[in-house]
Protein backbone atom coordinates (compact mmCIF):
# COMPACT_ATOMS: atom_id res chain seq x y z
CA UNK A 1 0.00 0.00 0.00
CA UNK A 2 2.82 2.36 0.76
CA UNK A 3 4.31 1.68 -2.64
CA UNK A 4 1.17 2.87 -4.43
CA UNK A 5 1.07 5.99 -2.31
CA UNK A 6 4.60 6.80 -3.31
CA UNK A 7 3.75 6.53 -7.02
CA UNK A 8 0.92 9.05 -6.88
CA UNK A 9 3.10 12.09 -6.04
CA UNK A 10 5.58 11.06 -8.76
CA UNK A 11 2.84 10.98 -11.42
CA UNK A 12 1.58 14.31 -10.21
CA UNK A 13 5.09 15.73 -10.49
CA UNK A 14 5.53 14.52 -14.14
CA UNK A 15 2.15 15.92 -15.13
CA UNK A 16 3.07 19.25 -13.65
CA UNK A 17 6.26 19.34 -15.70
CA UNK A 18 4.31 19.24 -19.02
CA UNK A 19 2.89 22.74 -18.97
CA UNK A 20 0.26 24.16 -21.29
CA UNK A 21 2.87 26.62 -22.58
CA UNK A 22 5.03 23.73 -23.76
CA UNK A 23 2.12 22.16 -25.62
CA UNK A 24 1.26 25.47 -27.29
CA UNK A 25 4.88 25.93 -28.31
CA UNK A 26 5.03 22.47 -29.85
CA UNK A 27 1.82 23.08 -31.75
CA UNK A 28 3.16 26.41 -33.03
CA UNK A 29 6.39 24.76 -34.20
CA UNK A 30 4.35 22.05 -35.93
CA UNK A 31 2.35 24.70 -37.81
CA UNK A 32 5.58 26.41 -38.89
CA UNK A 33 7.01 23.13 -40.13
CA UNK A 34 3.85 22.48 -42.15
CA UNK A 35 4.08 25.97 -43.66
CA UNK A 36 7.71 25.44 -44.63
CA UNK A 37 6.83 22.07 -46.16
CA UNK A 38 4.03 23.63 -48.22
CA UNK A 39 6.41 26.37 -49.40
CA UNK A 40 8.97 23.78 -50.43
CA UNK A 41 6.34 21.91 -52.46
CA UNK A 42 5.27 25.16 -54.13
CA UNK A 43 8.88 26.02 -54.97
CA UNK A 44 9.40 22.54 -56.36
CA UNK A 45 6.34 22.91 -58.61
CA UNK A 46 7.54 26.30 -59.85
CA UNK A 47 10.99 24.87 -60.47
CA UNK A 48 9.52 22.07 -62.59
CA UNK A 49 7.56 24.63 -64.65
CA UNK A 50 10.67 26.76 -65.13
CA UNK A 51 12.69 23.73 -66.23
CA UNK A 52 9.95 22.75 -68.70
CA UNK A 53 9.88 26.26 -70.20
CA UNK A 54 13.67 26.37 -70.39
CA UNK A 55 13.75 22.96 -72.05
CA UNK A 56 11.23 24.16 -74.65
CA UNK A 57 13.31 27.23 -75.37
CA UNK A 58 16.44 25.11 -75.74
CA UNK A 59 14.59 22.83 -78.19
CA UNK A 60 13.44 25.82 -80.26
CA UNK A 61 16.93 27.34 -80.33
CA UNK A 62 18.46 23.98 -81.26
CA UNK A 63 15.96 23.54 -84.08
CA UNK A 64 16.64 27.02 -85.44
CA UNK A 65 20.38 26.42 -85.22
CA UNK A 66 19.99 23.15 -87.09
CA UNK A 67 17.99 24.84 -89.85
CA UNK A 68 20.58 27.61 -90.16
CA UNK A 69 23.39 25.06 -90.22
CA UNK A 70 21.64 23.18 -93.02
CA UNK A 71 21.22 26.35 -95.07
CA UNK A 72 24.87 27.24 -94.47
CA UNK A 73 25.96 23.77 -95.47
CA UNK A 74 24.04 24.10 -98.73
CA UNK A 75 25.79 27.36 -99.47
CA UNK A 76 29.22 25.94 -98.60
CA UNK A 77 28.64 23.00 -100.90
CA UNK A 78 28.27 25.39 -103.80
CA UNK A 79 31.90 26.44 -103.51
CA UNK A 80 33.28 29.90 -104.08
CA UNK A 81 31.95 32.25 -106.72
CA UNK A 82 34.28 32.22 -109.69
CA UNK A 83 36.19 35.38 -110.42
CA UNK A 84 34.48 35.88 -113.76
CA UNK A 85 31.11 36.16 -112.01
CA UNK A 86 32.25 39.23 -110.10
CA UNK A 87 32.18 42.71 -111.60
CA UNK A 88 35.37 43.67 -113.38
CA UNK A 89 36.75 47.16 -113.32
CA UNK A 90 35.27 49.23 -116.11
CA UNK A 91 32.30 46.93 -116.76
CA UNK A 92 28.88 48.56 -116.69
CA UNK A 93 27.01 45.39 -115.75
CA UNK A 94 27.79 42.53 -113.41
CA UNK A 95 28.01 39.11 -115.03
CA UNK A 96 25.55 36.73 -113.42
CA UNK A 97 26.53 33.05 -113.06
CA UNK A 98 24.73 30.49 -115.18
CA UNK A 99 25.00 27.34 -113.06
CA UNK A 100 22.14 26.98 -110.53
CA UNK A 101 24.26 26.59 -107.39
CA UNK A 102 26.46 29.59 -108.20
CA UNK A 103 23.52 31.65 -109.36
CA UNK A 104 21.64 31.10 -106.09
CA UNK A 105 24.69 31.89 -103.98
CA UNK A 106 25.35 35.00 -106.07
CA UNK A 107 21.80 36.28 -105.54
CA UNK A 108 21.80 35.46 -101.82
CA UNK A 109 25.17 37.16 -101.30
CA UNK A 110 23.86 40.24 -103.08
CA UNK A 111 20.76 40.25 -100.87
CA UNK A 112 22.74 40.19 -97.62
CA UNK A 113 25.06 42.89 -98.93
CA UNK A 114 22.04 45.11 -99.56
CA UNK A 115 22.39 44.99 -103.35
CA UNK A 116 18.68 44.42 -103.90
CA UNK A 117 18.61 45.04 -107.63
CA UNK A 118 21.32 42.45 -108.26
CA UNK A 119 19.66 40.03 -105.85
CA UNK A 120 16.27 40.49 -107.53
CA UNK A 121 17.73 39.85 -110.97
CA UNK A 122 19.60 36.78 -109.75
CA UNK A 123 16.61 35.22 -107.99
CA UNK A 124 14.31 35.92 -110.95
CA UNK A 125 16.76 34.26 -113.29
CA UNK A 126 17.04 31.25 -110.98
CA UNK A 127 13.24 30.95 -110.67
CA UNK A 128 12.76 31.13 -114.42
CA UNK A 129 15.39 28.49 -115.20
CA UNK A 130 15.54 26.04 -112.32
CA UNK A 131 12.03 25.17 -111.18
CA UNK A 132 13.09 21.59 -110.42
CA UNK A 133 15.85 22.67 -108.03
CA UNK A 134 15.51 22.01 -104.31
CA UNK A 135 16.33 25.70 -103.83
CA UNK A 136 13.44 26.87 -106.00
CA UNK A 137 11.21 27.71 -103.00
CA UNK A 138 14.15 29.43 -101.29
CA UNK A 139 14.67 31.67 -104.30
CA UNK A 140 10.98 32.56 -104.39
CA UNK A 141 11.02 33.30 -100.66
CA UNK A 142 13.97 35.70 -100.88
CA UNK A 143 12.44 37.41 -103.89
CA UNK A 144 9.30 37.94 -101.82
CA UNK A 145 11.45 39.30 -99.00
CA UNK A 146 12.92 41.88 -101.36
CA UNK A 147 9.46 43.09 -102.39
CA UNK A 148 8.37 43.15 -98.72
CA UNK A 149 11.42 45.22 -97.72
CA UNK A 150 10.58 47.67 -100.50
CA UNK A 151 7.03 48.06 -99.20
CA UNK A 152 5.51 46.35 -102.25
CA UNK A 153 3.27 44.18 -100.11
CA UNK A 154 0.82 43.12 -102.82
CA UNK A 155 3.64 41.90 -105.07
CA UNK A 156 5.35 40.21 -102.11
CA UNK A 157 2.07 38.47 -101.18
CA UNK A 158 1.71 37.06 -104.69
CA UNK A 159 5.29 35.82 -104.57
CA UNK A 160 4.77 34.01 -101.27
CA UNK A 161 1.54 32.61 -102.73
CA UNK A 162 3.57 30.96 -105.48
CA UNK A 163 5.33 28.90 -102.82
CA UNK A 164 2.12 28.03 -100.99
CA UNK A 165 0.16 27.08 -104.10
CA UNK A 166 3.12 25.26 -105.65
CA UNK A 167 3.58 23.14 -102.52
CA UNK A 168 -0.13 22.34 -102.34
CA UNK A 169 -0.11 21.24 -105.98
CA UNK A 170 3.04 19.16 -105.51
CA UNK A 171 4.88 21.23 -108.10
CA UNK A 172 7.74 22.27 -105.82
CA UNK A 173 10.43 19.70 -105.04
CA UNK A 174 11.42 21.00 -101.59
CA UNK A 175 8.89 22.94 -99.48
CA UNK A 176 11.09 23.80 -96.49
CA UNK A 177 10.12 27.48 -96.85
CA UNK A 178 6.36 26.82 -96.77
CA UNK A 179 5.74 27.82 -93.09
CA UNK A 180 7.92 30.92 -93.49
CA UNK A 181 6.11 31.89 -96.71
CA UNK A 182 2.74 31.55 -94.96
CA UNK A 183 3.92 33.72 -92.08
CA UNK A 184 5.20 36.39 -94.46
CA UNK A 185 1.91 36.27 -96.37
CA UNK A 186 0.07 36.92 -93.10
CA UNK A 187 2.35 39.89 -92.43
CA UNK A 188 1.61 41.23 -95.92
CA UNK A 189 -2.12 41.05 -95.18
CA UNK A 190 -1.58 42.99 -91.96
CA UNK A 191 0.39 45.67 -93.83
CA UNK A 192 -2.48 45.88 -96.32
CA UNK A 193 -5.04 46.25 -93.50
CA UNK A 194 -6.52 42.78 -94.06
CA UNK A 195 -6.50 41.59 -90.47
CA UNK A 196 -9.08 38.78 -90.81
CA UNK A 197 -7.09 37.14 -93.62
CA UNK A 198 -3.91 37.39 -91.58
CA UNK A 199 -5.53 35.80 -88.51
CA UNK A 200 -6.78 32.88 -90.59
CA UNK A 201 -3.29 32.18 -91.94
CA UNK A 202 -1.67 32.44 -88.49
CA UNK A 203 -4.12 29.86 -87.13
CA UNK A 204 -3.42 27.57 -90.09
CA UNK A 205 0.32 27.74 -89.39
CA UNK A 206 -0.24 26.75 -85.75
CA UNK A 207 -2.50 23.85 -86.76
CA UNK A 208 -0.35 22.50 -89.59
CA UNK A 209 3.15 23.25 -88.28
CA UNK A 210 2.77 23.32 -84.45
CA UNK A 211 6.41 22.63 -83.56
CA UNK A 212 8.02 25.20 -85.86
CA UNK A 213 9.47 28.59 -85.05
CA UNK A 214 6.85 30.10 -87.36
CA UNK A 215 4.08 28.58 -85.21
CA UNK A 216 5.62 30.12 -82.08
CA UNK A 217 5.75 33.53 -83.77
CA UNK A 218 2.15 33.07 -84.96
CA UNK A 219 0.95 32.35 -81.41
CA UNK A 220 2.58 35.53 -80.12
CA UNK A 221 1.17 37.52 -83.03
CA UNK A 222 -2.33 36.23 -82.33
CA UNK A 223 -2.00 37.33 -78.71
CA UNK A 224 -0.97 40.83 -79.85
CA UNK A 225 -3.88 41.11 -82.28
CA UNK A 226 -6.58 40.03 -79.81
Amino acid sequence: MKKYLLLIPAATLISACVKQEDIDLLQKELIEVKKELAQLKQNQTQMKEDIAQLSKRVDNVSKTASQNALELQKLKSFGKVEKETLPKEGEEQVKIPEKPDRLYKYALDAYFKGKMEEAREGFKKFIDRYKDSELYDNALFWLGQIYYAEGRYSVALKTFDRIINGCKAGEILDCNKLPAAMLKKAQCHLKLGEKSKALKILKTIIDNFPDTEEAEISRKKLEELR
